[in-house]
């Protein structure tokens, strides 16, 4: 069963704003002057959307704890007390952990580092390591990409003399209490202007601020953002206000400027080198590379691979991120497999799916393929003994850190945000906790909720689409929630040739008048054994965007298609991802 129905709607305000007007003034085509206030930028913002810079960063001092953390820092430094960096297992967590390792180093003052064990000891801080910090005579530990929820556990910390630092983003449940030094922006007593960072945009805003009082030059932070950029698009958050500067002046430095022996080797490994590096790479090559260290092993692996100075280190270890990918990889297609026989024709408002024999670290893809699918919120769980370990992904009208927050007396540890959370619970309770959250669908979620919306931004014929253009739309990049990537519909377009594609397919199109020919690539959801190039020969509606290929120098255009109609028969509609 794939995705049934779509709603394609036409974004933005369609009303008689004067585009040639800003189009003269912004020395922009009034396409692209319209595709930017569909995205809800007002013309007094157009300078800082198209031309973020590392200057336009707010003061680091507006986010609360910020003064009590950098002063605190610094103390250590001074008293030459050890300094503990405790990360999370995921990108975010990992580059958080990794930037400000780089920091403390060239500040002359390396720190030591811990990521858990994401099967053995799970999310945020644990006694266990607490107790190991303290006999290794750690005085202040700093998190980073998590914190916010071990409450009890920097308590724990306090009674050994440990003081903690918690730098993170992560939605913030109950009271802080005053003693404590968290660095959020999601206090609700933080008035810092901008609440979307990513965990380590909250750790690059700590060094900025340090940076600042030991007069660091800030030329040299710059030089972080690859690392920020990385991290930032790995999260998922929204690519607007800061987090558009930090990933756009991060993008640039990679690949041919970054520093990092470690995040060269990377690139080079995974079939990057010499290409430009955006966000899609960031996403579907380097950040699951990464990740699979974290998902099946030792996340300190990612680590040691980002600190790496040498560069025959960070080539093996880069290969060795790609052997734990391909593992991943296998694991993930069976899990999923394994998740769609669960359900079978058993399909609720709410999926929910367990299983023993799955790998704990992966169960977040297998809710996030689910959620996809079906189009519902999705919780995966992998069983060990009597402790259920899950992920879970909504969608847009069903909070799921909500949904959970109304459960929580069922659930051992939980956290997260709206659309994720990592959750624990005892096995027993997943049938009532599976109960509970469908109750609630039921309530919350109408029928409409399920179908999923997508936007089009206007309609654009393929004759209009020429190299100009297609570089012209770079200025709105990077591309994610908050600026989402253009989508143009063009109507009656020939299909000439239809090849399966794994998932896809492979497509060659042309306008009305047959003159224009372009490459086009489809990667659908709709069951592929209804028949192989069922396009072929086909006049079809696309929605798609026009994207730039480069390689060896050349450029060329293909249509990346995010969904088809058929133009004889407008019921019939596929989408792709």
């Amino acid at each position: 069963m794939g995705i049934s129905k779509v709603k394609w709607l036409l974004r933005g305000n369609q009303g008689e704003e004067d585009y040639q007007a800003l189009s003269c003034k912004w020395k922009l085509s009034p396409l692209v002057i319209k595709l930017i206030l569909n995205r809800g930028i007002k013309e007094s913002y157009f300078e800082d959307y198209l031309f973020p810079s590392f200057d336009k960063l707010h003061d680091p001092f507006l986010m609360k704890g910020m003064r009590e953390a950098v002063n605190r820092i610094l103390l250590s430094i001074s008293r030459g007390e050890r300094i503990l960096i405790y990360g999370d297992y995921d990108v975010d967590g990992i580059t958080a952990t990794s930037l400000l390792l780089k920091f403390m180093k060239d500040l002359k003052f390396p720190a030591y580092y811990y990521i858990p064990h994401r099967q053995n000891e799970g999310y945020g801080l644990n006694k266990e390591a607490i107790k190991k910090a303290f006999a290794k005579n750690i005085k202040l530990i700093i998190t980073c990409d998590c914190g916010t929820s071990s409450l009890e556990e920097i308590r724990f910390a306090h009674s050994l003399g440990i003081e903690v630092i918690v730098t993170d983003h992560h939605q913030i449940s109950g009271n802080i209490p005053p003693d404590f030094i968290v660095v959020n922006p999601h206090n609700p007593e933080c008035n810092y202007p901008f609440k979307e960072l990513s965990g380590v945009g909250v750790a690059f805003k700590l060094c900025q601020a340090i940076a600042r009082e030991v007069k660091f030059p800030s030329e040299k932070l710059k030089t972080y953002l690859d690392l920020v950029a990385i991290g930032t698009l790995a999260d998922i958050v929204a690519l607007i206000g800061e987090n558009r500067i930090l990933v756009k002046t991060g993008l640039e430095i990679l690949p041919s400027q970054s520093t990092s022996p470690g995040l060269r080797a990377l690139i080079n490994t995974s079939g990057l080198s010499g290409r430009k590096i955006e966000e899609k790479e960031v996403g579907y090559i380097l950040a699951p590379r990464l990740n699979a260290c974290g998902r099946l092993s030792l996340a300190k692996t990612a680590v040691k691979l980002l600190l790496s100075d040498s560069v025959e280190e960070a080539l093996w270890l880069a290969r060795k991120l790609n052997r734990e990918n391909s593992r991943r990889q296998n694991l993930e297609k069976r899990m999923c497999k394994e998740a769609d026989d669960i359900l079978s024709d058993k399909i609720k408002p709410v999926l929910v799916v367990a299983n023993k024999n799955w790998h704990p670290g992966v169960v977040g893809l297998v809710a996030s393929y689910l959620k996809e699918k079906y189009y519902r919120p999705a919780l995966a769980f992998a069983i060990e003994k009597d402790i259920a370990r899950g992920s879970a992904r909504s969608i847009p009208n069903f909070p799921i850190f909500q949904a959970l927050t109304g459960c929580s007396e069922l659930i051992t540890s939980f956290g997260g945000h709206q659309m994720a959370a990592g959750l624990t619970l005892p096995v027993e309770n997943i049938e009532r906790l599976e109960n509970r959250l469908n109750s609630l669908a039921e309530e919350m979620l109408s029928l409409d909720d399920f179908i999923p919306c997508r936007f089009f931004d206007a309609e654009v014929g393929l004759e209009e689409i020429d190299m100009d253009l297609v570089k012209e739309l770079q200025v709105l990049s990077p591309f994610g929630p908050g600026n989402p990537k253009p989508v143009f519909l063009a109507k009656g377009v020939r299909v000439i040739y239809s090849q399966s594609l794994g998932k896809g397919e492979k497509l060659t199109l042309s306008d009305l008048s047959g003159k224009k020919l372009f490459k086009a690539f489809f990667f659908d959801s709709f069951d592929k054994d209804k028949g192989k190039n069922t396009l072929s020969g086909k006049m079809v509606d696309i929605f798609y965007f026009p994207a730039l290929n480069t390689w060896r120098g050349e450029q060329d255009i293909y249509l990346e298609i995010k969904g088809i109609k058929l133009s004889e028969n407008s019921n019939s509609l596929h989408t792709g991802g």
